[in-house]
């Protein structure tokens, strides 16, 4: 366990979603869960956590978020292809549609194997393709001085409405009944309660709630692993919005990330300019979080790339899904 966790750590696209803490949350949600490492010379040099979903319909897909790791010191096709052979032989015992992986990574090398093994690009991505990663090391003058006027005037306005912040895990009610009215709001499909209420029982999971007048008005939801913080998820009381807590919140939790030693902020989800697709809907909490840094980058990923293995009844799968949702 910790020597998978160093391995993950140390390696420049490591992330929390291969770690083995989230492989044991996803434990927790009935998932059947695989873990596969490569050694050389008693050191780990690859490793790829990946698990079960059932789909509709009776039907069940394969997905490594944010997997493989693998270490640049080793042949990356040849461990590559001791996993895909292993995930080969998973998918036929469970007689898996699919299997999607999407690793942090840009890289052509990574392209190249994905066809080579008969990967094809999905419509879709798992995890956000597009990000904004904030770099806080950096004095709270400079974090302050490069964000965007207004996200600056915000956050003093939360400061004199006496918006409250507090980290509390425990705080799980208030958390979900905002969330439940940010999905009506928003008209979005999120996990269910026992999700969230498993996710923040994880040691790197922290709950960020901005009270005012003894209510809770907003909430994130924050991951702090290794070097970066990343925010998962966020929800707030639409009536509220006056109060700008939401910005209050963001500051509180760089602040904090800062304090623990981290290096980075990642904001888990940004749409670049031109987007389209499952991403040009993501225009407006784009605005808000590039408030914090107008002038960074958006990072790029390759996305969620899988691998069929029944595409015949992938296709009918897929078919029926579009007839049912209309």
């Amino acid at each position: 366990k910790q020597n998978w966790d160093h391995f993950v750590e140390q390696h420049e696209n490591g992330s929390f979603l291969q770690s083995w803490a989230w492989a044991d949350f996803l434990a927790t949600q009935k998932s059947k869960t695989w873990r596969y490492l490569i050694e050389s010379d008693g050191q780990i040099v690859a490793v790829m956590f990946l698990f079960l979903t059932t789909l509709k319909l009776g039907q069940f897909s394969l997905h490594a978020p944010k997997g493989p790791i693998i270490s640049s010191e080793v042949n990356r096709a040849k461990a590559w292809d001791l996993f895909i052979t292993a995930v080969d032989h998973i998918a036929e015992e469970e007689k898996v549609l699919t299997f999607e992986l999407d690793p942090s990574v840009n890289e052509k090398e990574w392209l190249d194997l994905y066809n080579e093994s008969g990967f094809t690009k999905t419509d879709y991505d798992l995890q956000p393709r597009h990000t904004l990663i904030l770099d806080i090391r950096k004095s709270d003058e400079e974090l302050l001085a490069q964000m965007h006027q207004k996200a600056r005037y915000n956050i003093r306005l939360a400061e004199k409405k006496m918006i409250r912040i507090k980290v509390d895990n425990k705080n799980f009610k208030e958390f979900h009944e905002l969330m439940k009215k940010t999905e009506l709001r928003q008209k979005i499909k999120l996990f269910g309660s026992d999700y969230f209420k498993k996710l923040l029982d994880c040691p790197f999971a922290h709950l960020y709630l901005a009270e005012y007048a003894g209510r809770v008005v907003a909430a994130n939801l924050m991951i702090f692993w290794n070097h970066t913080a990343t925010y998962l998820i966020g929800a707030s009381d639409y009536e509220a919005r006056a109060l700008m807590a939401p910005y209050l919140l963001q500051w509180q939790a760089m602040k904090d990330a800062k304090d623990k030693d981290m290096w980075f902020y990642d904001f888990w989800g940004a749409a670049p300019e031109g987007v389209k697709g499952q991403e040009s809907a993501w225009a407006g909490f784009t605005r808000f979080k590039k408030g914090f840094s107008p002038n960074a980058e958006i990072t790029e990923y390759l996305g969620t790339y899988e691998k069929n293995y029944q595409p015949v009844k992938l296709g009918l799968y897929r078919f029926l899904r579009k007839v049912y949702k209309r």
